[in-house]
C-alpha cells in the first residue's frame, strides 16, 4: 500500500503511431511521486477542452512535458494559462507534448487532430532538435521510458524504475524500425519548414521559445546546432524568445536538460507578454 501512496503501479501509457512515432493515451488522471498529471481527451498534459475557448497550442518535448517529476500546477503551460485568464478567463494554453519529441513529431500530431482553432501556435524546443528527425524506432512497451500499459503490481514498478534509472542502458541503434510509417529524413528537422509554412498559410502568429540546456546556459552560448537553428529561424522572420536571455541558471534545472519549478516558472515569465499580445490582437480582429 505504501509504495501506492507514493505513486507506484500507475504511470502514463504511450500509444504507436505511425504518423508521429507515439504519444500519451487520452484520459489519464493520476498521482505520481506527489504530483499531479493530467493527460485529456484530446491527448493533451492539459485540462478538458470546452466551446468557445481562445487556445493557444504549445508544443514541445519532455522539457514543456515535465514529465512525472513536475505537477500539474507547476507546468509552465499552466502557469500562463492562469495569469491569462486574469486577462480573459476563456483563454487556454495547451501542452501538446512527449519525451524526445521534436517539431516534425508535433506538427505530424497536428496534421492528424487539427490545430483546434488555435490562435497561436508556440514551438518549446532546444538546440538538438536542429537536426534531430523521427526514427520510428519500436520504443513504446520496449523502453522503459515509454510503457504501454500499467504495471501489475506497484512492486514491480518500484522495481523496474529502480532498474531503469540507475542500471539498464538502452541500446537505440538496436531497436527496430516501424517499417509501416513512410517517412523521409531530411539534412534537418522538417517540422520547422513545415510550422512555418503552416502558419503563414493560416495567417497564424508563431513563437519558438529556443530553450538552453545547462551547458548553454553556463557557457552562454549555443552549441553549433543552436547556432544554425537562430540563424534559420531569423532567416524565415519567426518570433523567437531565447533561453539564454530569459533569466535561467543552473539552479532552475533537474538535471542537465529539464526545468525544476523555477525554471518553469521563468519559463512561463519569458512567454507571457508575446502572449498577451496575441491574445489582444485576436480580441481587436
Amino acid at each position: 500500500m505504501s509504495l501506492r501512496i507514493v505513486g507506484f503501479g500507475n504511470i502514463p501509457v504511450y500509444y504507436v503511431s505511425n504518423q508521429y512515432e507515439y504519444a500519451l493515451e487520452p484520459n489519464q488522471h493520476m498521482t505520481r511521486f506527489g504530483n499531479t498529471i493530467h493527460i485529456n481527451a484530446a491527448g493533451m498534459r492539459s485540462d478538458g477542452l470546452k466551446m468557445g475557448e481562445k487556445r493557444i497550442l504549445k508544443f514541445g518535448d519532455s522539457v514543456l512535458h515535465g514529465g512525472v517529476a513536475t505537477d500539474q500546477s507547476e507546468l509552465s503551460s499552466q502557469l500562463l494559462e492562469n495569469e491569462l485568464k486574469l486577462q480573459q478567463p476563456n483563454v487556454r494554453v495547451l501542452n501538446v507534448s512527449a519525451g524526445s519529441w521534436g517539431p516534425d513529431n508535433a506538427f505530424a500530431w497536428m496534421q492528424k487532430h487539427s490545430d483546434f482553432n488555435a490562435i497561436a501556435v508556440v514551438l518549446v524546443f532546444g538546440s538538438h532538435d536542429w537536426q534531430d528527425q523521427m526514427t520510428f524506432r519500436k520504443v513504446v512497451g520496449r523502453v522503459p521510458f515509454y510503457p504501454d500499459s500499467k504495471p501489475a503490481l506497484a512492486i514491480s514498478d518500484c522495481a523496474q524504475w529502480l532498474y531503469s534509472r540507475w542500471f539498464s542502458e538502452v541500446n537505440w541503434d538496436e531497436l527496430e524500425e516501424n517499417k509501416d510509417a513512410n517517412y523521409k529524413r531530411g539534412k534537418f528537422n522538417r517540422g520547422w519548414q513545415q510550422f512555418i509554412d503552416y502558419c503563414n498559410r493560416k495567417n497564424l502568429p508563431l513563437l519558438v521559445y529556443h530553450h538552453a540546456n545547462m551547458e548553454e546556459v553556463e557557457n552562454k552560448s549555443w552549441s553549433k546546432k543552436g547556432a544554425k537553428l537562430e540563424a534559420f529561424l531569423a532567416e524565415n522572420n519567426v518570433a523567437v524568445i531565447s533561453g539564454l536571455k530569459s533569466g535561467m541558471d543552473k539552479d532552475d534545472f533537474r538535471d542537465k536538460i529539464h526545468l525544476n519549478p523555477s525554471g518553469q516558472r521563468k519559463l512561463a515569465d519569458a512567454l507571457g507578454p508575446t502572449l498577451q499580445e496575441f491574445l489582444a490582437i485576436s480580441n481587436a480582429e
